[in-house]
């Protein structure tokens, strides 16, 4: 068995890297890691959380895939942030819907990857 102690990072693709770095600083308040990043690749940092951004031209996810990140919030935060997403005319994927006893949410960012916001945590 490996065992494994924590995640290291969480990579996306993108189409266009300066959109998905606003994207996500906007969003999460991430900030990029500049002694990571490359001309194709940002690493960005919001807390214990990590994900590098990587430009491939002309990307996009395919419809009806199933690759999601999922982001837990406090039950207490929820709704609110239902409420930001839709003040910002950010479109909702589905939900919000009841699932394991809490609430889930999904939305994509500029290049359709799925994002979940969810609770309770796993």
């Amino acid at each position: 068995m490996i065992v494994i102690e924590n995640i290291n990072h969480i990579s996306l693709t993108v189409s266009d890297l300066e959109k998905s770095v606003d994207f996500y600083k906007e969003m999460f308040d991430f900030e990029t890691v500049e002694k990571y990043s490359t001309e194709n690749q940002r690493f960005m940092r919001m807390g214990d959380i990590l994900i590098s951004l990587n430009h491939l031209e002309n990307f996009r996810n395919n419809e009806g895939s199933k690759p999601i990140v999922s982001f837990y919030i406090d039950e207490e935060d929820f709704d609110d942030a239902v409420d930001e997403l839709n003040e910002m005319g950010i479109d909702i994927v589905s939900g919000p819907e009841n699932i394991r006893n809490g609430r889930s949410i999904v939305f994509v960012d500029p290049d359709d990857n799925k994002i979940e916001l969810c609770y309770p945590k796993l």
